[in-house]
């Protein structure tokens, strides 16, 4: 298990294979999702799911992986970002849930092509928030773009860890990470 979460260091924000783990590990398929899932009961790691209007289509595809502790992620500034934002959006989303009763959730989406926003938060199943984070490219990122056309009524944000100035391009805000995650509830 030790091995699995040094593992887990390097893959943190990208999709993850259960196989691949498997085989790096030298154990079974069925081992590494009981790993992972003592993991979680431990709050060492917390899953970050596709998000898919068909839940079990969603189910299908690899999740991602975030740690609690952000000190334990390995990476570059933009991973550690990634993860910090994943751990407050998540805090966020359950208090939504808690406070309101109402199913918010955390996710990413992804398509078969490759283009990818890190975050998306769902309530009652329709997205309501799309959230990109950057460590400092103020760069509209296209992907972000793309899926704020497909989904009109969710807000859209790049967070941005490194920005001198904030500002909006095609409704798209591009703001400073700290200051934007810090007003979320929590």
């Amino acid at each position: 298990m030790r091995v699995l979460v040094e593992l887990l260091r390097d893959r943190v924000g990208s999709p993850l294979s259960v196989a691949s783990l498997a085989r790096d590990l030298g154990v079974s398929h069925g081992t590494v999702s009981s790993y992972l899932e003592i993991l979680q009961a431990l709050f060492i790691i917390f899953a970050v799911h596709p998000w898919h209007r068909n839940v079990a289509r969603a189910l299908l595809h690899a999740p991602k992986v975030y740690f609690y502790d952000t000190g334990l992620v390995r990476g570059d500034h933009g991973v550690k970002l990634e993860n910090a934002a994943a751990a407050m959006l998540l805090k966020h989303v359950n208090f939504l849930k808690d406070s309101r009763g109402r199913e918010t959730e955390l996710h990413y989406i992804r398509t078969k092509d490759g283009a990818e926003v890190d975050f998306v938060i769902s309530d009652e199943r329709e997205l309501t928030d799309l959230i990109e984070c950057k460590a400092a490219d103020t760069k509209l990122h296209p992907a972000l773009k793309r899926f704020a056309g497909q989904f009109p009524g969710a807000k859209a944000v790049q967070i941005v860890g490194d920005l001198r100035q904030p500002q909006t391009k095609d409704g798209i805000e591009i703001t400073d990470a700290a200051q934007w995650l810090a007003q979320l509830s929590v």
